[in-house]
């Protein structure tokens, strides 16, 4: 299961009146980092359906590793890194070149799989 958002702020609160959730269409108070009108709830199962999407992280410290706190759609307040890092660094391997020539008559290419 992935972590509750924390939107603590009162800037996550609009007192203009309810929009549609642009997820499920209910009527909604609630604004995302970026205004848009959303459920809290929803934006949890958003990001939970989309593990693949750029994440947004915290600033490691000495006594706090580095965590993911959501989607760049839909994060957590507080301090988060303006970069996308990566959970794992690259690992050097030995593999062939990406790119491959090969001697094909013109008309062929496409009809081969590598």
């Amino acid at each position: 299961m992935d972590p509750l958002l924390d939107w603590g702020e009162a800037r996550h609160f609009d007192h203009g009146g309810d929009r549609p959730c642009c997820l499920c269409g209910r009527p909604t108070p609630l604004r995302s980092h970026a205004g848009e009108a959303v459920h809290k709830v929803c934006a949890e199962d958003w990001n939970a359906a989309h593990p693949g999407e750029p994440r947004r992280y915290t600033l490691p410290s000495k006594d706090k590793p580095q965590h993911d706190v959501g989607t760049w759609r839909f994060h957590n307040d507080g301090p988060v890194t303006d970069k996308r890092a990566p959970a794992l660094a690259p690992v050097p391997t030995d593999s062939p070149p990406a790119v491959v020539t090969l001697d094909v008559e013109p008309g062929q290419r496409g009809l081969f799989a590598a």
